[in-house]
């Protein structure tokens, strides 16, 4: 073996062990455990039944899914966990996912859905954030009875 040789296997060495540290070090710290909080601001509703509403908000994160949002007029909503956070921005008509503090910022450019642009859009009744797995599904107020078992 020569000297050059030697001087290779040792860069390759070292940087092996560089790599090995960086990844250590540079780990993404761990998803908070728990259910993440959820603020409404959208007036009261009453309890019980399903309030009467043209349009529901269908909010689902990781593999859980919140209670059915009737939008009932303007309105936020703020998704939080740990240091994420989404906020959507509901009306009478439908919602958009105003901010997200997620990478690509990709949620809040799929812009608004209602329910008379839902089937022209690309991912149509839904808005999704990925990295938050935060998911929105606009439902008509057939579709939400439907959903909970109760006749039209």
């Amino acid at each position: 073996m020569k000297r050059k040789d030697i001087w290779v296997i040792a860069g390759v060495v070292a940087l092996g062990l560089v790599l090995l540290v960086a990844s250590r070090v540079l780990r993404p710290a761990p998803a908070v455990p728990g259910r993440p909080a959820l603020a409404l601001s959208l007036g009261a509703a009453p309890d019980g039944a399903l309030p009467v509403a043209d349009s529901y908000l269908r909010i689902k994160q990781g593999s859980e899914y919140y209670q059915l949002v009737p939008l009932l007029g303007p309105g936020e909503i703020t998704i939080t966990q740990g240091d994420w956070e989404n906020v959507i921005h509901v009306d009478r008509d439908g919602a958009v996912m105003a901010s997200a503090n997620c990478p690509k910022q990709e949620c809040v450019h799929q812009g608004r859905v209602t329910l008379q642009n839902r089937d022209l859009r690309v991912f149509q009744r839904w808005i999704t954030c990925l990295p938050h797995q935060v998911a929105l599904e606009l439902l008509s107020r057939e579709e939400a009875l439907q959903l909970l078992g109760e006749a039209p």
